[in-house]
């Protein structure tokens, strides 16, 4: 199952989010454990706006343990921040009503409610870094010992 967690802190690394969902994916006595397969952080970029949004798809198996995920875990803060946890369905244009032209009259949309224009950037490997090169108040540093 991939569940989505959206509208994350922007400083949210892989580790967090493994951390986040590793109580409940540990299972129990009578409870089914799970495992983690798979973590990706997107930046979702809107056209017309400023400021980008961060979520996360994770993909758990099995489907039991994630819907115990979304049960426990759902507007739990991460980051200091609560956040939305829900199912990712896969969409495809061939399951989309719209892409048939019949009764395009009788069609009551005023618009599209997706939104155009959205760029999506995978930044899951740009997570915080512990290198000895930083940048101090624009100044390159470099520590030898």
């Amino acid at each position: 199952m991939i569940l989505i967690l959206k509208r994350i802190s922007p400083s949210t690394a892989v580790r967090d989010i493994e951390s986040f969902l590793q109580p409940i994916l540990k299972g129990g006595l009578f409870i089914k454990s799970g495992n983690l397969e798979k973590i990706n952080i997107q930046k979702l970029q809107p056209a017309n706006q400023d400021k980008p949004e961060f979520n996360a798809l994770v993909r758990v198996e099995p489907d039991g343990v994630g819907q115990r995920v979304i049960k426990q875990l759902n507007r739990k803060p991460l980051n200091g921040k609560p956040i939305n946890i829900s199912e990712y369905f896969l969409r495809f244009c061939e399951n989309d009503r719209r892409n048939r032209q019949i009764n395009k009259h009788n069609d009551r949309r005023r618009h599209d409610r997706r939104r155009s224009g959205l760029q999506i950037v995978d930044i899951t490997g740009q997570g915080k870094s512990d290198d000895t090169h930083r940048n101090i108040n624009g100044w390159g540093t470099d520590i030898t010992l």
